[in-house]
């Protein structure tokens, strides 16, 4: 396995973990309220961290496929 494909796995990986992380704060209660200062913080605070998760896979994504395209050419 090359380096460049172990770096992919690590970024899905980072980005799925940002997903849980975010809707673990938004829905559990492991990250209590007092945290945060409302419970409207804790849940863009959330929504912030998925979203970034979500910009990481398709970063991840992007990236990969462009190299892809250009090892077949």
């Amino acid at each position: 396995m090359n380096m460049q494909k172990l770096m992919v796995y690590i970024g899905y990986t980072a980005g799925v973990i940002f997903v849980a992380l975010g809707i673990a704060i938004m829905a559990t209660e492991l990250f209590p309220t007092t945290l945060f200062v409302t419970e409207q913080v804790k849940i863009i605070f959330g929504v912030v961290i998925i979203l970034y998760g979500l910009y990481r896979i398709v970063i991840i994504t992007v990236k990969n496929r462009r190299a892809n395209e250009e090892e077949t050419e």
